[in-house]
């Protein structure tokens, strides 16, 4: 009995090590960094990829500056983007969405485990260590990297891209 306790704590922390959160871990994200390097992310993707062809699937929810920066960006350059709406909170968009008024129509909406549409998975892992600034961008299995220092009110690129394959 007590080794198969012992068992399955390890499993549950090995399972909680294997999951990579995404999003931003910024306290208290600057609106105008955030687009600043939403705007650099863009352009990198738009030399990346053809616009009018390519849909990116999210795959975490976005609630941050950067995030949403990015999706607005994403779509003006001609980009599809599938957003992922938060589980807990989909019932509750569908039934806003939906009213008493449209019984016959179905919201699409996309659950954890759910299968996901044709397109390139997107998600992005933003941190900061004093005034350096780090972006991770992941599209499918290629990961685009930059680093960014902030000088003088403003956020700039302090490197080249780094793309990993």
């Amino acid at each position: 009995m007590r080794s198969n306790s012992l068992i399955i704590i390890l499993l549950l922390l090995l399972s909680g090590c294997a999951t990579q959160p995404y999003g931003s871990f910024i306290q208290n994200p600057s609106t105008i960094y955030s687009k600043v390097m939403a705007d650099e992310v863009t352009a990198q993707i738009v030399r990346l990829y053809p616009a009018a062809n390519t849909q990116f699937n999210l795959r975490h929810t976005v609630n941050d500056p950067f995030g949403h920066a990015l999706i607005e960006n994403l779509r003006v350059a001609g980009f599809a983007v599938q957003e992922r709406i938060d589980s807990d909170n989909s019932l509750f968009v569908s039934k806003i969405l939906m009213g008493d008024s449209l019984p016959g129509i179905a919201i699409n909406h996309q659950e954890d485990g759910a299968s996901q549409p044709t397109g390139l998975a997107l998600s992005y892992i933003i941190d900061q260590s004093g005034d350096l600034y780090h972006v991770n961008i992941t599209i499918d299995d290629t990961r685009l990297s930059r680093a960014f220092v902030a000088q003088a009110d403003s956020v700039h690129p302090a490197g080249l891209w780094v793309r990993k394959e």
